[in-house]
């Protein structure tokens, strides 16, 4: 046998009290003179007998119940009685998240080590399961070498934490089992990974639950990687990198393109965010930025970022006026470097939207409501609208069709009034000049406008919205809404001359571009270890998914469903498919969740106050010798001692009562 705590040992030295309080209470009795003492001498004699028998019975029960109290209190535990119950179910929840690979892998090797002397320590009929965070499973199985292999084999990922789901599934596969339920998490008790976490939607059981602190008392120094974006409307990029520590750092960044390389200094004060800025000399689809600096952490010191929807650079465009449609396509295409796709609104329904970077519509006509979904459901995923109104428009259908239903939300910046024919052109009178559609020429502007002159336009109300430009007379011309990851541009006009005469000015097709160019900025990105649905595949017979390693899976897709993935590495991961339209692309870049690279640490209180229904108990990492001991019934133990403690308690009560009413009766007799 041994003890967790056998400080409370030297507690038992407490025994010596009630000696000592018994030694130092006897009194010597005053002398009395008698004429005889024949009698007096044989009764004193056989009364000293029978009360040192009495003191000593007492004492020696008062001591062992000090004794028995500390012996509780050091929480004594025996190998021999680990798991003799008759039938044992154990489950092992490993964390085996990105942050467990910090310091050298040091977390991850307690964790290894502990798992390990946990598999030795169990009885050879005990039934063990394993769930690591990452979503693998080892099902129940007694033969524990074979798990602790399997353990011994397995790496931390570059998924976030995610202990709820890990540790919900535990209580999932002990529900209905009888015996013995025990659950052990080791974890480096990162603070981000308990998280939002609730166990009201936990299997009403009560497993026994230890949680085992892998992760030491050293805290890593660590910088992380958390966003690389560009900066809408330039040719510029953001980055965003975390100093977790208290001290300001100086680290080299190195931004990578597809055909350059830039390398820039920043310093980040501690416990703060830092950006950077990158002006590149020349464009890049993806991107990939790496802190030069040695930290404890690595995984979070690489940011992936891919700029486009799809491998081609272009844009759909539908109406039903040929003449606006022309200024428009013109326009798009004046840069060189944009295809534009033509087709009708009623031919969307057979086209996967996720490979243009824009939809332009002109003018169009009714849209139906299967294709108004696709088009909102593009949106919201990430992709762009420009919308031109125009004569085919009524205020009416426009207002309706643009509701979302069930949201009671307005997809549009606005919702619009019969069209208005002015008296007098109007002319352009203001400009959101600080926007990164016309940052390029700013104030300026108005002055490239100056000739431009418009007839007629639509009328807004209830903007939701922003307002972009503006005639003299009052009436918007332009306005742009976010939403979901996409955006939307209303122009409350057509590009036609019964209009207006901007589609005839130089500027008309430079904002086209920039417009477009502004809403390519969409970046394709998700945390490593999240779902990934392929757009468009509902039809594909097969989708082959190429890993950032260039390793391609082919994912049949026999239930004729949109195909998904988890990418389970950082980097660019592209998703190929057939349609009938022939060979589509999909590119993504996955990350892993910034949050794993603050390694503060959730309290044990906390924790409890999750568990507040189970038995819990805490093994910190300078206790690993002692995991096998703490996990030996040492509180059944403990209670055997309690309950031992209690009986002499009662036993010391009830015998001094005894003693004390057999005195009195002997008394009475005495004096009758």
């Amino acid at each position: 046998m041994g003890f967790l705590q056998p400080l409370f040992l030297w507690g038992i030295a407490g025994v010596s009290i009630p000696v000592l309080i018994h030694l130092f209470s006897r009194r010597k009795s005053p002398p009395y003179y008698f004429s005889t003492l024949r009698f007096i001498k044989l009764t004193r004699k056989k009364t000293i007998r029978r009360q040192k028998l009495e003191e000593i019975l007492i004492l020696l029960l008062r001591a062992i119940l000090i004794a028995f109290l500390f012996i509780a209190a050091a929480q004594p535990v025996s190998k021999r009685a680990l798991f003799r119950e008759k039938e044992s179910w154990v489950i092992l929840v490993l964390d085996d998240s990105a942050s467990m690979s910090s310091l050298s892998g040091y977390a991850w090797k307690n964790l290894q080590r502990a798992s390990e002397q946990i598999l030795a320590s169990l009885n050879k009929q005990t039934h063990v399961a394993v769930i690591f965070t990452g979503g693998k499973i080892i099902p129940f199985s007694i033969i524990h070498q074979d798990i602790a292999k399997k353990i011994r084999e397995s790496q931390p990922g570059f998924h976030g934490n995610t202990l709820q789901n890990a540790i919900e599934q535990a209580f999932s596969m002990l529900d209905k089992k009888s015996g013995y339920l025990k659950i052990f998490v080791i974890t480096d008790m990162q603070k981000s990974g308990w998280k939002n976490f609730s166990s009201a939607t936990f299997k009403k059981i009560n497993p026994d639950i230890t949680i085992i602190d892998a992760g030491g008392e050293e805290k890593p120094v660590n910088l992380t990687l958390k966003d690389f974006y560009p900066l809408s409307g330039k040719a510029m990029y953001v980055g965003e990198i975390i100093n977790w520590n208290d001290r300001e750092i100086t680290a080299e960044i190195k931004i990578t393109g597809d055909d350059f390389e830039v390398t820039k200094s920043v310093t980040v004060s501690g416990k703060k965010t830092g950006e950077f800025e990158v002006k590149p000399d020349k464009d890049s689809q993806s991107f990939k930025v790496e802190i030069l600096y040695s930290d404890d952490l690595k995984p979070d010191n690489y940011f992936y970022y891919q700029k486009e929807r799809g491998a081609e650079k272009k844009v759909l465009l539908a109406g039903s006026d040929d003449t606006s449609v022309f200024y428009i396509k013109s326009s798009v295409q004046s840069t060189g470097t944009i295809t534009v796709d033509i087709r009708k609104t009623n031919e969307f329904q057979d086209i996967f939207l996720g490979k243009y970077r824009t939809i332009l519509m002109v003018n169009p006509q009714k849209i139906e409501q299967n294709i108004r979904e696709k088009i909102i459901e593009y949106i919201v995923d990430g992709g762009t609208l420009i919308y031109f109104a125009g004569d085919r428009i009524t205020s009416e259908d426009f207002n309706r069709d643009w509701t979302i239903e069930g949201k009671n939300e307005f997809l549009m910046p606005a919702k619009i009034a019969e069209k208005s024919e002015f008296l007098r052109p109007g002319k352009v009178a203001w400009v959101a000049a600080a926007h990164p559609l016309f940052a390029e020429f700013g104030e300026k502007t108005i002055d490239y406008l100056k000739t431009t002159r418009f007839n007629a336009c639509f009328p807004i109300r209830e903007i939701t919205g922003d307002i972009l430009m503006k005639l003299d007379n009052g009436y918007p011309l332009l306005l742009e809404k976010k939403i979901g990851k996409g955006r939307i541009f209303l122009f409350t006009f057509n590009v036609h001359r019964q209009w207006t005469n901007f589609q005839n000015k130089p500027f008309f097709p430079v904002m086209m571009s920039m417009l477009v160019e502004y809403l390519s900025g969409y970046t394709n990105s998700i945390s490593v270890g999240d779902s990934v649905i392929v757009k468009g595949t509902e039809n594909a017979d097969s989708v082959s998914v190429i890993n950032p390693m260039g390793e391609k899976i082919i994912i049949k897709n026999t239930e004729k469903k949109a195909v998904s993935y988890i990418p389970d590495i950082p980097g660019i991961w592209t998703a190929i498919f057939s349609d009938k339209e022939g060979e589509q692309r999909q590119c993504i870049s996955a990350n892993i969740p910034w949050q794993e690279g603050d390694f503060s640490k959730i309290s044990y209180g906390e924790i409890r106050t999750i568990f507040k229904k189970n038995r819990i108990s805490f093994v910190s990492s300078g206790q690993m010798e002692k995991l096998i001991l703490t996990e030996v019934s040492s509180g059944k133990l403990m209670m055997v001692f309690l309950n031992f403690a209690l009986g002499l308690l009662l036993s010391e009560l009830i015998l001094s009562n005894v003693l004390v009413f057999l005195k009195q009766r002997i008394a009475r007799d005495v004096k009758h």
